[in-house]
């Protein structure tokens, strides 16, 4: 999608742009990792929208070279702060692939340049905005900084690592999403209040200094050297957390879960959750619990903000910013996963509880993409982090310490009223309608299988209207002790699904296809479980083409299980670590290619998988006599 001149604006990335709307300064200065995109699915575009409309000044200093002061003294100093983030997603992740090499394109980056951005963001930023302006607070950020809030495992390094906060020349850390927490420490310090005294905001980290009493009920997590000398801590260290992150709600202060009104004051309300506290090595850090997830109404405020929807124009002579293409028309729905998969970190982030736009929103940011003379008649996405979650939510009275709502067994207190999706999909079936046959409408996000075992309607109208042909859904694995450590349902979950599907597909008179996700390498997955799955895509004639190896990513359950080597109950299982190992599973998956025939042949030539190389042999000389 190429940039279109129109009446909305940009915030202002230089200070001539800062002058063409009459400002000196701004209040707040957003660095980030990314070229800057002012679309709903980027994060600093988000926060920044929001704090305009809160009423302050907000520009965006992107991808600046960290190797001078100057550029962080190219817009003047901020009033109020500096908001510091990596990017879209963990720079670690975007930096290398899951066996250590360097990636050959940065897709956040104008025309997937490679060399724009520092190694860890956070540090660099920072430590040059300290430089520049040294009285002004600097608040860390974004998906990086909320997933290395605590104490964590760096797979690059391969070693335990502080806090990004301890490490950083910053003042406070915002976890979440951040709305919430950032707007409130904007009006704070907007009435002078000094950064130092902001030790109780829902949703950030503070570092101790001498003489400041941590909240009396902090739960004290293993520290940097603990978990470093004894890595079944890092496990124990993970499940604490998680309890103190699921405590119920109580009013320990005064100003916690504030709700923000349209004149950017605040209300108070309770958030569910304690305080942890955690020994860096030196230093010492506090997170705060989490703040409340948005209403609907504030949800709907913030999609509904003047977003450009494109790259900035700067970026159009480099070829523009690929990682705006596939999200371009997408529609976020809702916010929060209850899925509680072992590998996943929403639920540190978004959290487990469901936030949904109201349909009203949802079909007017419909129409407003429909409206822009780039639209091609194809809204990509329609969905969340779980499409099939829309609408749905827990109505239990106070939170529980279930990572999973619907993993091992649907907790009761899952209220799994299908009606609110539905009504939003048939919603959208009428707006294409309207349009005759000009306008498509899918759900490229995965779903939940077996959350649309519940919903046989809901299947059928996915199906008939929302389906381009392919359909993604997410098995992870064949074998069910992996599955297990996963936290996904039984393999015969997918079997029951993948059977209901095609009903779907016959009643439809459609010839659709499931595309299923692998993961390669899990904890506790061996080289036998290995063997197993790729001994039934065999037998299936998959050749699957979404396949991930496991990637030790920061605050996921997984990855404390692949740090300590055991599970949470403290059984010891086995982990994949070698780079042989982790290429010879992801090979398996992809045994239908020639690259991968030396290292498949080695591993199944005992006479226990004689049968399974014979038969991917013959997939092999199959495709060398087409070609």
């Amino acid at each position: 999608m190429t940039p279109l001149n129109d009446s909305r604006q940009s915030l202002p990335t230089t200070r001539e742009e800062l002058h063409r709307r009459g400002w000196d300064r701004a209040d707040v200065i957003l660095v980030t990792g990314d070229a800057y995109v002012d679309h709903p699915s980027f994060g600093v575009a988000l926060i920044g929208r929001w704090l305009e409309k809160l009423g302050y000044r907000v520009a965006i200093l992107a991808q600046p070279d960290w190797r001078s002061v100057d550029p962080f003294r190219s817009l003047g100093p901020p009033r109020l702060f500096w908001g510091i983030t990596s990017g879209c997603i963990d720079s670690r992740l975007n930096d290398y692939a899951s066996m250590g090499h360097r990636r050959q394109a940065d897709v956040y980056s104008p025309g997937g340049a490679t060399d724009l951005r520092p190694a860890r963001p956070l540090l660099a930023y920072a430590a040059r905005a300290r430089e520049a302006y040294p009285q002004v607070p600097i608040i860390l950020g974004g998906l990086e900084a909320s997933l290395r809030r605590l104490v964590h495992y760096d797979y690059i390094s391969d070693k335990m690592m502080r806090s990004v906060l301890a490490d950083a020349k910053a003042d406070l850390l915002v976890f979440g999403m951040g709305e919430l927490a950032v707007a409130e420490i904007a009006r704070r310090l907007d009435r002078g209040e000094p950064i130092g005294e902001m030790t109780e905001i829902p949703g950030t980290a503070f570092k101790v200094v001498r003489g400041m009493a941590v909240p009396a009920d902090a739960v004290r997590l293993p520290s940097l050297t603990q978990q470093t000398e004894n890595k079944g801590l890092v496990i124990d260290a993970h499940e604490q957390y998680q309890r103190a992150c699921s405590v119920p709600a109580r009013a320990y202060l005064p100003t916690e879960g504030q709700k923000i009104t349209p004149d950017g004051a605040t209300t108070n309300e309770t958030v569910a959750g304690r305080p942890v506290v955690q020994d860096q090595d030196p230093g010492t850090i506090v997170v705060m619990p989490r703040a409340r997830p948005l209403t609907s109404e504030e949800l709907d405020a913030l999609y509904d903000l003047p977003f450009t929807r494109q790259w900035h124009p700067q970026y159009t002579s480099a070829g523009g910013i690929a990682a705006l293409e596939p999200v371009a028309s997408s529609i976020t729905t809702h916010r929060g996963c209850y899925g509680g998969c072992s590998f996943c970190s929403i639920y540190f982030h978004q959290g487990k509880e469901i936030t949904s736009r109201s349909l009203a929103s949802l079909l007017a940011e419909a129409d407003r993409i429909a409206a822009d003379p780039r639209f091609r008649g194809t809204i990509s996405d329609l969905g969340g982090p779980t499409a099939n979650m829309y609408g749905t939510n827990c109505a239990a009275a106070e939170p529980c310490a279930r990572a999973s709502c619907v993993y091992p067994s649907l907790c009761t207190n899952l209220n799994l009223d299908f009606e609110p999706l539905l009504e939003m999909m048939e919603a959208f079936v009428r707006w294409k309608a309207d349009a005759r046959g000009k306008r498509h409408v899918y759900v490229a996000s995965g779903i939940r299988h077996d959350l649309a075992l519940q919903s046989p309607e809901y299947l059928d109208l996915l199906v008939q209207h929302f389906v381009g042909g392919h359909l993604k859904v997410a098995p992870e694995h064949y074998c069910d002790q992996v599955l297990r450590l996963m936290g996904k349902p039984s393999f015969e979950s997918f079997r029951e699904f993948e059977s209901r599907f095609d009903g779907a597909c016959r009643r439809a008179g459609r010839e659709y296809y499931l595309v299923p996700y692998f993961i390669s390498s899990h904890p506790g997955c061996t080289l036998d479980d290995a063997v197993k799955l790729t001994e039934y895509l065999v037998s299936r004639n998959w050749q699957p083409r979404q396949v991930q190896d496991f990637v030790p990513v920061p605050l996921t359950r997984s990855t404390a299980m692949y740090v300590a080597g055991r599970d949470p109950k403290g059984r010891e299982i086995h982990v994949p670590r070698g780079r042989h190992e982790k290429r010879l599973q992801a090979a398996l998956l992809h045994y239908y290619r020639d690259s991968n025939a030396k290292l498949i042949t080695e591993h199944l030539r005992t006479g226990e998988h004689a049968q399974l190389l014979k038969d991917v042999q013959r997939i092999w000389s199959a495709k060398r006599r087409r070609k």
